[in-house]
């Protein structure tokens, strides 16, 4: 961007293509020692190890995700590639695609390129990040309602509860800067097609622009003062879309800054709208269930969808302009083609309400789902549409995952949710399979943690703590960890039967449970006990 601010950070970061690292004040007489012998680092970063006792601590800098060495790489190497690009698929690929084969050993972490340079075949490696790069929470720290990549992506901005920008680096993820932007909690950000503005919008009915530098330009009060939740650009960023909680869709002229058309229509608060990516088609989903397409240019409501049993929570264009995605709490997402206005196929991997959605950049058929407990789920579309998810991290938040966007050039994804932390996911390193194996069965290469067990954990004074309200907590953690669970009322015992992978992610989610239950009832009797008795 023209505008663009350099911040100070930058001047002290220096890149080192050969390493895949990133280091900050780096000092010439002292190089730290690296190592690749370390548990997975996430498709590209190289850890700093600290077992070297001539290695100063000030030199040690924490685990990044540099994608400049891959990228030169796929540079590098493009013009001796085969058309098709299968470079895990083809026979003989070693000396005809440019690359060597990508065995399953660290070693061959330096010949893992970019998700560009693959745009054939859908390669799980690349396309699913199940590996968790790092987690980031900044002090006094709320809810993470948005977020969104700049222009580039070189850093991660996220809007939070209480009106506040956090701008977090994309490489390294240290934190750089935090200030206050709107009056009320956010709702949503846009960046618009060319990259020179950034639209925002909070619960008061507020939308504002923004510069490329994070510069507030112009601000307008819109829907009433009800909650914005979404906004999306024109293809020409002429003008841009936005829905509120009056059941109302409302078109704006970008330059004038004033509202030229409302589409009314929808009989409940509008949740999410999305301008198509090429036409004049504007599709919103709202809480009366139905997902609308509107022609802005008259305002009309060209068809309705009624898929959806309950409120839909967010709508998603492909980029290539036929395929429609929409979320609901329902528990389902679907996938329409909108050449034929029906539906392709519904995918079920959720036990909760989907919060969150988010296509590839690069791979057309592969997409990303949020859930309401945490749940992070990717999905291949593939040719006939595919019912099953191809990769699954039950436990990737603690609460709801409110945003998630995947970095421009594929290779991390970054989630934003309730719990007041920001993710980031990037590639697993060669030979690891973290979160492609969420089956449980089968999974281990010597058959152990296929083998169904049984186990039994004491739970005290805190039985019905356990299986909650009609059961909903043991239901809800039977389903997270498919396995089968049941308290013994008289002997105050949880009995547990599955794989031993299962029965341990049981037990740790137990225990986290019970100690976090009684750490509250230590904290009330040592403030004057329940209500002063």
């Amino acid at each position: 961007c023209k505008s663009r601010r350099t911040h100070p950070e930058e001047s002290r970061i220096e890149v080192c293509s050969l390493s895949h690292s990133r280091t900050m004040n780096h000092s010439p007489q002292k190089r730290p020692y690296v190592s690749n012998s370390k548990p997975p680092g996430g498709g590209g970063g190289i850890e700093v190890s600290a077992d070297d006792d001539n290695v100063d601590r000030s030199d040690l800098k924490r685990r990044c995700i540099d994608y400049h060495t891959p990228s030169v790489l796929d540079i590098t190497s493009r013009l001796y590639r085969k058309g098709n690009r299968r470079l895990h698929a083809v026979a003989g690929g070693s000396g005809q695609a440019g690359y060597g084969y990508i065995q399953c050993h660290s070693n061959y972490l330096r010949h893992m390129g970019m998700p560009c340079g693959h745009i054939g075949d859908v390669i799980p490696s690349l396309a699913y990040l199940t590996y968790c790069a790092h987690v980031t929470r900044a002090k006094n720290s709320s809810p993470v309602m948005c977020l969104s990549w700049t222009p580039g992506g070189r850093r991660l901005l996220t809007g939070n509860q209480e009106g506040e920008f956090t701008l977090w680096d994309g490489v390294n993820f240290s934190f750089e800067l935090i200030m206050s932007a709107h009056d009320s909690s956010f709702r949503t950000m846009a960046w618009s097609n060319n990259q020179n503005y950034l639209l925002t919008s909070d619960a008061g009915g507020n939308i504002k622009y923004w510069s490329p530098s994070i510069a507030p330009v112009q601000s307008i009060d819109s829907h009433d003062g009800n909650p914005v939740h979404a906004l999306s650009f024109s293809p020409n960023d002429a003008k841009f879309v936005s829905c509120g909680d009056d059941a109302t869709v409302r078109i704006w002229d970008w330059a004038g800054h004033r509202e030229e058309r409302t589409l009314e229509g929808h009989g409940w608060d509008v949740k999410t709208v999305q301008w198509h990516p090429r036409s004049s088609v504007i599709c919103s989903g709202s809480k009366d269930n139905l997902v609308k397409l509107w022609d802005p240019r008259t305002g009309s409501c060209l068809s309705t969808l009624y898929g959806h049993k309950n409120t839909v929570t967010k709508v998603a264009w492909n980029d290539n302009g036929n395929w429609l995605l929409t979320a609901s709490r329902d528990q389902l997402v679907k996938l329409y083609d909108i050449r034929a206005m029906r539906e392709l196929c519904s995918f079920r991997g959720h036990h909760k309400e989907v919060t969150s959605l988010a296509w590839h950049p690069i791979y057309e058929t592969v997409f990303a789902s949020g859930g309401m407990d945490g749940t992070l789920i990717y999905w291949n579309v593939g040719p006939k549409g595919s019912e099953e998810p191809a990769a699954k991290i039950p436990f990737a938040h603690d609460m709801a995952i409110w945003d998630m966007k995947w970095h421009p050039a594929g290779h991390l994804l970054a989630t934003g949710s309730n719990d007041r932390q920001t993710k980031f996911w990037a590639r697993n390193r060669p030979g690891s399979k973290q979160g492609l194996d969420f089956d449980g069965p089968g999974s281990g290469a010597d058959g152990k943690d296929a083998e169904v067990t049984h186990a039994e954990m004491e739970l005290g004074n805190h039985v019905g703590i356990v299986i909650g309200r009609r059961g909903a907590t043991i239901i809800a953690m039977q389903r997270q960890t498919k396995t089968k669970m049941h308290v013994d009322q008289m002997r105050r015992v949880l009995q547990i039967e599955g794989t031993a992978r299962q029965i341990e992610t049981v037990k740790k989610r137990v225990g986290a449970l019970l100690e976090r239950v009684s750490s509250d009832g230590d904290g009330r009797q040592q403030g004057g006990g329940f209500g002063g008795w």
